[in-house]
């Protein structure tokens, strides 16, 4: 189908940090195919040491993996993938007390544009959006009191970003060794549409603490490069205190083109209806361009 996904990450430091303990997964073509892509926001958890150990180790370990398997269903690979990552940080915390408590939460999907949908592995409270037609679809849920109060209705966007326990989490990866099975009791595992012109946004919460999603729209819907956007998302969390580290990640792809409608012509010679009409209006002021020149003999 000739579809083409476009990728962009970035993370900052915030103005209140003094180590970005986020991450990031950006790896455009995965698998050599211009189709697919493997994108994802990892959050380091702060107050603990070794946040920005454990982001790092989550994002190795699934690269890691889909780059050894090129094969199966995505969907399965994920979870394979989110459960690897899960006790490697498991396994690095046994082996070193002084990293005894490092964790971190993630939102991570494999994306396909032929089949225009994307899978989706989460947990904690990074997440996971898809703007489309001037609205931000929310794909991910947080896995704290007060998300779950927000996702329900309880909570306006606004009471959510302001409540004083917004950043207490149920779940974080690394805490509890996990098998396969697991996989879909502890992560978020599913799958969402994914369509041409949509644009994918998976961050930490260090923009959705700030940002909320009607500005996150103004952002999107610019007519700018998805390098501009991200910036933009991240000018504006700092803007507004940059309070956390801001991690963006950004993905779209355009549906291919349709080739013209093609009719004979009477040369026999067939030729797009576009390309015909600029041919007589060519013809056309050779003819007027002619006569012109005509009456001035």
């Amino acid at each position: 189908m000739n579809r083409k996904i476009d990728v962009y990450a970035q993370t900052d430091l915030g103005r209140k940090r003094e180590e970005n303990e986020d991450n990031f997964i950006a790896v455009p073509a995965l698998w050599s195919r211009a189709s697919r892509a493997l994108i994802g926001a990892i959050d380091g958890v702060g107050g603990y040491e070794g946040g920005a150990e454990a982001a790092l180790i989550s994002k190795q370990t699934i690269e890691d993996y889909f780059q050894n398997f090129s094969f199966g269903a995505p969907l399965q690979l994920l979870k394979e993938a989110a459960v690897a990552a899960n006790n490697a940080i498991y396994e690095a915390r046994r082996q070193n007390v002084e990293l005894g408590r490092m964790s971190c939460v993630l939102s991570v999907a494999v994306l396909d544009a032929d089949k225009e949908l994307m899978y989706v592995a989460h947990v904690g409270d990074s997440r996971g959006y898809v703007y489309r037609n001037g609205a931000m679809l929310k794909i991910t849920r947080d896995h704290s009191s007060v998300g779950m109060k927000e996702d329900s209705g309880y909570l306006t966007e606004e009471e959510a970003m302001q409540h004083p326990r917004r950043n207490e989490i149920n779940k974080m990866v690394g805490e509890l060794l996990l098998d396969a099975n697991d996989s879909d009791n502890y992560f978020d595992i599913g799958e969402h549409s994914f369509l041409p012109d949509d644009i994918a946004l998976f961050c930490s919460d260090g923009l959705t603490d700030l940002v909320t999603q009607a500005e996150m729209v103004l952002i999107l819907s610019a007519n700018n490069t998805l390098q501009q956007k991200a910036q933009q998302l991240i000018d504006k969390a700092n803007a507004l205190g940059g309070k956390d580290n801001i991690t963006v990640v950004l993905a779209t792809y355009a549906a291919p083109k349709k080739p013209g409608r093609k009719r004979s012509v009477k040369n026999t010679i067939e030729v797009p209806i576009e390309a015909e009409n600029a041919q007589t209006a060519t013809i056309m002021n050779q003819e007027t361009t002619s006569a012109t020149i005509s009456k001035k003999k």
